[in-house]
């Protein structure tokens, strides 16, 4: 081979190597349990060990306590260390409290955040994998993040929570879908479905510099949850409900007049989503003995009106998960796996009514 020759060779080589899809790699993460919040930090001051929990620990972001808080416990200024916290779906906004907020002195004296990256992670739990000081996550990291700026002040700071829920719920999903994959042999040994958090971290970018410490500081961490769109799902959903003791799902409309779904004494049901007008019903169904096997998920679609389920095969040729609803009345989209191509898709609603009405 000529040296014209090999060095396109390895210019080709490298091109691909470039342009080749990059793996996002699955990360371990123990959350603690604080307050009714499971968290993690990278680093705590005066750090006493797993067991004890420090005078400026990641808990205190949850207090409500403007006299406690978190102050990172690396050297320097903390650049890039985080705090993770778990949340709840349809979070609306971020409400953090800068700085160590007991005393405007206390506050010019430590560093304040002045900006940060916020990021989300989908953390998936096997029930059984825990410590004496918390549970074990494996967590796939979305690929978008977000960057804010804090103004400095001890006062309150609402952040529009800035990611988009319905995207987040697929990615939520195909993490799932992955991490079954990978852990077949650990999930058939617990016998139980994995747990699933979404995962915000907070990662100190840049900061306002402390009059005498270099000790970056945050006061509290709170949260306003759920959408006027998601409050009025609830609305809806509140008229269509699981019934355990019946084994069924059933139907109550204004008058209270109630009506079955369906009903099946060998099976358990979870609802999944209710499309917003409440036509549109995804339900899981599970076997009600599972003493002796494994925990097996049927994802399947009904249409409340017909009171009808309607086979995957009419939804789409390998059909999976059921994820949910996106949009509202006609322009309504059901989201699934596509079990034979191995990724996401979409389809409107509308086509579907056509084939079952």
């Amino acid at each position: 081979m000529n040296k014209k020759s090999k060095y396109l060779t390895l210019m080709i080589a490298f091109i691909a190597a470039c342009s080749a899809p990059k793996k996002i790699p699955w990360e371990e993460i123990l959350l603690r349990d604080g307050t009714g919040y499971l968290y993690h930090s990278s680093s705590e001051l005066e750090n006493r060990g797993p067991y004890v929990r420090g005078l400026y620990g990641a808990h205190n972001l949850f207090d409500g306590n403007p006299a406690t808080c978190w102050s990172e416990g690396a050297k320097g200024a903390g650049m890039g260390e985080s705090v993770s916290i778990a949340i709840d779906e349809g979070t609306k906004v971020i409400i953090l409290r800068n700085g160590y907020a007991k005393s405007d002195r206390f506050f010019r004296d430590n560093n304040r955040i002045r900006q940060a990256e916020l990021s989300i992670l989908a953390g998936i739990h096997i029930p059984g994998e825990v410590t004496e000081t918390g549970l074990l996550f494996s967590a796939l990291p979305f690929t978008k993040t977000k960057t804010i700026t804090l103004t400095d002040s001890m006062k309150p700071q609402k952040i529009d929570f800035p990611f988009n829920w319905k995207t987040l719920e697929r990615f939520k999903r195909t993490a799932e879908r992955r991490f079954k994959k990978i852990n077949r042999d650990k999930l058939s040994a617990a016998g139980q479905e994995p747990r699933t958090v979404f995962i915000l971290r907070l990662k100190i970018l840049s900061v306002y510099s402390g009059d005498k410490y270099d000790d970056t500081c945050l006061s509290g961490i709170s949260f306003e949850n759920k959408s006027d769109s998601a409050e009025m799902r609830r609305e809806t959903a509140k008229k269509i409900y699981v019934d355990e003791s019946q084994n069924a799902i059933l139907m109550t409309d204004e008058d209270g007049h109630t009506e079955t779904l369906v009903r099946d004494t060998k099976s358990i049901f979870q609802i999944v989503d209710i499309s917003d007008d409440g036509k549109w019903l995804i339900a899981i169904h599970m076997p009600a003995d599972i003493s002796h096997t494994r925990v097996e998920t049927d994802y399947r679609l009904y249409n409340t009106e017909l009171k009808k389920m309607v086979p995957s095969k009419l939804i789409a040729d390998g059909a999976g998960e059921l994820y949910g609803f996106d949009g509202k009345g006609e322009d309504t989209v059901l989201l699934y796996a596509d079990n034979k191509e191995m990724t996401d898709k979409r389809i409107a609603i509308s086509r579907i009514y056509d084939k079952i009405k």
